[in-house]
């Protein structure tokens, strides 16, 4: 009889445990999806004397790039792009202004690599996971040219990638101010979308 109780309360002991687990667990998981890309856009960009494919020579520089607009394509689990605009694009009315830029973010993995958290490193094809960052303006594209013919822009760094959000850090600059082609090109901080 006593082995009865004791097994009995060992029982409901063991019970009681795995219930206070799996609700701590569902907590847990709860904050994690609440915390998901919980960062705010803070993208600084200065471009100074860039000449390379444009109609005349950019000269820009904020240390706050205002997001007015963000389209998100989850195009499959090893290809995102994002765009990432300082104006609305219904204000367009033929071409855009000296102003009007789009930040364009394209995160890639190959060799049966899928997207997930981590560094992309600009160009970076034989990595397996490489990313291709440009600046759209009214003069043409901001591109992050090699230096000398060796690849040191840097790269993006996903925090959370997901057909839901996406957020991660960008880390991108070019010195090269004696050369009238590339001149000086930065864009560094966080960005964020989500539906």
């Amino acid at each position: 009889m006593k082995k009865n109780f004791l097994l009995l309360g060992l029982i409901a002991v063991i019970a009681l445990f795995s219930c206070n687990g799996s609700k701590s667990d569902k907590n847990e998981n709860k904050e994690e999806k609440q915390t998901i890309c919980d960062v705010e856009n803070a993208i600084a960009v200065n471009v100074q004397d860039y000449y390379y494919s444009m109609s005349d020579t950019l000269v820009y520089s904020t240390p706050d790039f205002q997001i007015v607009n963000s389209d998100y394509k989850w195009i499959n689990d090893s290809t995102i792009s994002l765009k990432l605009s300082n104006y609305d694009p219904k204000t367009i009315v033929g071409v855009r202004t000296e102003e009007q830029m789009d930040l364009n973010i394209e995160i890639n993995a190959r060799k049966g690599e899928k997207l997930e958290p981590g560094y992309y490193g600009y160009h970076d094809y034989a990595s397996g996971k490489w990313s291709r960052v440009t600046l759209a303006t009214a003069y043409g594209t901001v591109w992050f040219n090699w230096v000398d013919g060796i690849p040191r822009p840097g790269g993006v760094t996903i925090e959370y990638i997901g057909e839901d959000a996406i957020c991660g850090t960008l880390e991108l600059n070019n010195e090269a101010p004696e050369n009238d082609m590339i001149g000086i090109v930065r864009i560094n901080g966080t960005f964020v979308h989500k539906k």
